[in-house]
Parts: C-alpha cells; structure tokens; sequence
C-alpha cells in the first residue's frame, strides 16, 4: 500500500505529462523489478509512439521516440487489448501465455474465472525475440474510454507475475488514465488563454493609433496561426455616419505568385457586396 500511494503521488505531483509517463515508467519498472518498462502511445492512424521509457542498466536497448506503423498492433489486437485488460507472455521462447482471458465467441466478453493458456503467435515471439525479450505484460492506457497507449513491462529472462503484482500495474494504469485526463484539460486551458491573448493584442492594434493599424493586427494573426504571410481585403462599403469606405488590400509577409488570371478586386467586391473583410 504504501508503494502504491508513493508511486500514485509520484504521477499527482506534475500535470505535465511527459514528466507523468516518465515517473509512470520509472517506477513501474522498480516495482515489477523489470528490464524495461515503456509507454506506449498510439496516434489517430493506428500508429504508435514509445513516448517515455526507463531502462535497468542497458539490460535492453532503448525505444524512446521509435514509431512505429499501425500493422504492428492490428486493429483486432487493440481491441483485445480494451477487453482484456492485460495479458502477459512469461516465456518467449516456450511461447507461454500467462494471462490471457478467454472470451465469449459470440459477445467476446470475458469468461469471469477463466483463463485461456494457449501459445503466443509465431510472429509476436519473433518480434519480442528480435527485441531480447523473453518476458512482457501488457496493460492498456485508456482516454475517455478509448485505447490511449499502452504501458509495456520486457524481461530478457522468463518471469512471471504474481496476482498482487498484477492488481498494483491496474490501479496505476487507472491513475494514469485520471492524469492524462487532468493534462488534456490543462491543455486546453492554455490554448484557450492562447487564442484569448491573441485575439485581445489583435483588437488593441485595430484600436491604436500607430500606423498601420490593419498591417500590424493582421501580422498578429499570421504569427498566431503559424503561417508566413497573410492578406486581408476590405472591399468598398460604407461606415456609420454615411462615410465611404475604399476597398484595401493589406497584405504581411510572404504572398504567392500572382496567377495567370488573377481575380480582380472588382471581381472580389461583387462577390462580397456587403462590405464585410476578407482574409485570403
């Protein structure tokens, strides 16, 4: 218990989550006494990324920011990982599975109080081979119920985990889920509070009285959004007070080349006839 209070504190004391999915690693793999301990992120293609990782004395090499293409975890492979939670390979070599629920063929939920023994497929143990693994456990990250990652322990020797070991590896990668969660949302705070500065040192130029008011708000934008120029077209209209307002093109940075059959400002006043801006 105590281990586990230290190791959830560990996770708690940074909403950083590199620094979360290092501290996860590191002792995870002190814990289980393990070679390696890696975590194991998957991207919107399948993919996936070794995005934090600790290692026993080069007892294993080092995989950290490998990536890795959607064939290597199959669809049907991520799907087992959500339902069963985790699964363990004790033995590489003998290809013995530890643990590995066996599954309703029609609804494929778990059989409670069964466990399934059966061989590891010949491609995973060369693969694990290849790698001087002879031993992994595999516990699924999930994210708003969705397969986030993996948290990954290897063993260059056969070795087995016991029951309490096993319920310890849950109850972090549970706290884990709930620390992705609080970093996903501090996230998008930051980028809120982002777009609200921005937006805020947008209008303070609109409002200035330096010149080029119009330049200088739309350089703000062009930066904001990363791009290496920008064009902003007011086409011809009319203020409060009657006045008149002559159409402008404001441009900032790099523009592209003029095409064979430009479009016109006229052309461009026709199709925004109610004197709104706009950004090309």
């Amino acid at each position: 218990e105590d281990l586990l209070h230290r190791m959830t504190d560990r996770i708690r004391q940074s909403l950083e989550l590199p620094e979360i999915l290092e501290a996860t690693a590191d002792e995870m793999r002190r814990f289980l006494k393990t070679d390696r301990v890696k975590v194991y992120r998957f991207h919107e293609d399948g993919s996936g990324e070794v995005v934090a990782e600790s290692i026993k004395h080069q007892q294993l090499p080092s995989l950290i920011g490998q990536r890795f293409p959607a064939a290597d975890i199959p669809a049907e492979a991520r799907e087992l990982n959500l339902t069963a939670r985790q699964r363990s390979i004790v033995n590489v070599a003998r290809r013995e599975i530890g643990i590995s629920p066996l599954l309703n063929e029609e609804t494929k939920e778990t059989l409670l109080g069964r466990i399934n023994f059966r061989t590891v497929d010949a491609c995973h143990v060369e693969y694990l081979t290849a790698m001087g693994v002879q031993a992994s456990l595999v516990v699924p990250i999930l994210h708003h119920h969705r397969l986030w990652g993996l948290l990954v322990a290897h063993h260059s020797v056969p070795k087995r985990f016991g029951n309490r070991e096993l319920e310890i590896v849950q109850l972090i990668a549970d706290q884990v889920s709930v620390a992705i969660a609080h970093a996903s949302l501090l996230t998008l705070t930051r980028l809120q509070g982002q777009h609200e500065s921005v937006i805020n040192q947008t209008v303070s130029h609109l409002h200035s009285t330096v010149k080029n008011p119009l330049k200088r708000a739309l350089g703000k934008m062009a930066t904001a959004l990363q791009c290496t120029g920008g064009r902003l077209y007011i086409p011809t209209g009319s203020l409060s007070g009657n006045q008149s307002l002559q159409a402008q093109l404001v441009t900032v940075g790099k523009q592209p080349e003029a095409p064979k059959n430009p479009l016109s400002h006229s052309s461009l006043a026709n199709k925004h006839s109610k004197g709104q801006p706009v950004i090309l």
